[in-house]
């Protein structure tokens, strides 16, 4: 299987794809991606490279100086979180995402949540 990733990481870098994002949702119960594959997309894939899956700020930040990755993407925090940003500049307390409300029509799970202002 590697061998398999390792040539898919060249060959996208040859066609010149402008960025490879990279979903770990092991914090999720999914198998983990190994950070072995992470980094060998990193060394052969000569684009941007985004990593997201279960991130807080500390591992983002740790993430980004290491050079792990040129971009961090968070998902369902920035759902529950208008102000994510603000937040974890702050250090103040973030809203849990209501998974029930997810991919259902209408705002709740959307534009529902309260941002540090209200």
């Amino acid at each position: 299987m590697d061998a398999d990733y390792h040539y898919l990481a060249r060959q996208l870098d040859e066609r010149g794809l402008l960025y490879i994002h990279l979903v770990d949702h092991s914090s999720m119960g999914a198998p983990e991606v190994p950070s072995s594959t992470k980094a060998m997309f990193r060394k052969e894939f000569k684009g941007a490279l985004i990593l997201s899956g279960g991130y807080d700020v500390a591992r983002a930040e740790s993430d980004l100086a290491e050079g792990k990755c040129d971009l961090i993407a968070v998902g369902r925090l920035f759902l529950a979180n208008p102000d994510l940003v603000t937040r974890w500049k702050s250090g103040a307390a973030l809203n849990a995402p209501d998974m029930n409300t997810f991919y259902l029509t209408g705002p709740k799970g959307y534009t529902d949540y309260p941002s540090l202002s209200q």
